[in-house]
C-alpha cells in the first residue's frame, strides 16, 4: 500500500518549482475522503488487489491548528491467502505554514511488519526518526531539519496546493521526501492535459505529471510512473500506472466524498 501512496502523490512539493504557484484557500478540509483500487495487471489479466482510503479527520485535541491526514490501505480478503496487506500512515501537519509535525507508519504486508516514527522540530533544527521492522532492525536516524522537507503523507497533500496552471510543457521539477528514513531528490516532468474516463459516472480533466521510481525488490532502474491530478482546482489524484518487475500496478479514484 505505501507504494500506491507514494505512486498516488509522488507529483509533490518543490523548493525550486519555476512556474508554478500555491493556490490561495486549501483545497480541501475535514471530512474529504477519496478512495482508490489497488490493481495489479500482468498481460490481458487485470485483478483489483486491494483498496486504499485517504481521509481528513479531527485531530485529538478538537483544535483548528492543525490537520490530521491519514491513510488506509488492504489488501481484498479473498486474495489475503496469496498476500495479505494492513497499512496505516498518519501525519500532523500545522495549518499555519502546511509543515510536517509528526509521521507515523504502522504497515503489516506478508510477514513483514514496520512501525516508524518520524518527529519534526524547527525549533532544533533536526528531523528524528524510530524505525523498526519485523526483520528485528530497530534505529534511530536524525536529519537537519529543512522547511521544504516533508513526510510521504504530508507531501500528498502539499501537492494538491499546487497551481499547474502556468507550468510549460516538458519542465522538469525536484522535491525533497523521506521515505522509510532517506532522503531522496525525486525528479518529475509536466506533461500537458488530458482527459481521463474511470467510468460511466466519473471522468476528469486532468493535468498529467511523470517521474523516476525509486529502484527497489520490485521495480527495475530508470521506470517511469505515469500520474493524472484533476485541474478543477483540487489536484484530485485521478490515475496512476506504474511498470514493476513482473507486469504493472495501477490505481485508479472510485469514489470521492468532498466533505461532512
Amino acid at each position: 500500500m505505501r507504494l500506491i501512496l507514494f505512486f498516488i502523490f509522488t507529483f509533490c512539493f518543490s523548493s525550486i518549482f519555476a512556474q508554478i504557484s500555491r493556490l490561495e484557500n486549501y483545497p480541501f478540509s475535514q471530512g474529504e475522503i477519496g478512495t482508490y483500487a489497488a490493481i495489479y495487471k500482468w498481460g490481458i489479466i487485470e485483478i483489483q488487489a486491494g483498496e486504499v482510503n485517504f481521509v481528513i479527520e479531527q485531530t485529538k485535541d478538537e483544535t483548528d491548528k492543525c490537520f490530521q491526514f491519514k491513510s488506509y490501505g488492504n489488501s481484498l480478503a479473498k486474495y489475503d491467502w496469496i498476500y495479505r496487506v494492513r497499512d496505516t500512515f498518519q501525519s500532523i501537519v500545522n495549518k499555519e505554514n502546511f509543515q510536517s509535525i509528526y509521521y507515523q507508519r504502522n504497515t503489516s504486508e506478508g510477514s513483514y511488519v514496520v512501525n516508524n516514527e518520524t518527529w519534526f522540530k524547527p525549533e532544533k533544527g533536526e528531523i528524528i526518526m524510530n524505525l523498526s521492522n519485523s526483520n528485528n532492525t530497530s534505529l534511530t536516524k536524525m536529519l537537519k531539519w529543512q522547511s521544504d522537507i516533508f513526510d510521504l503523507q504530508t507531501a500528498c497533500y502539499y501537492a494538491r496546493l499546487l497551481n499547474f496552471e502556468n507550468a510549460t510543457m516538458g519542465e522538469e521539477y525536484i522535491f525533497k521526501i523521506i521515505v522509510d528514513g532517506q532522503l531522496y531528490n525525486i525528479p518529475i516532468r509536466y506533461e500537458g492535459k488530458e482527459m481521463i474516463e474511470l467510468n460511466e459516472k466519473m471522468s476528469f480533466n486532468c493535468y498529467r505529471i511523470s517521474t523516476k521510481v525509486i529502484e527497489g525488490t520490485i521495480f527495475k532502474s530508470n521506470q517511469t510512473i505515469k500520474i493524472w491530478v484533476s485541474d478543477d482546482g483540487r489536484n484530485i489524484p485521478v490515475k496512476v500506472e506504474a511498470p514493476i518487475k513482473v507486469g504493472q500496478v495501477k490505481a485508479e479514484l472510485i469514489n470521492y466524498i468532498e466533505e461532512k
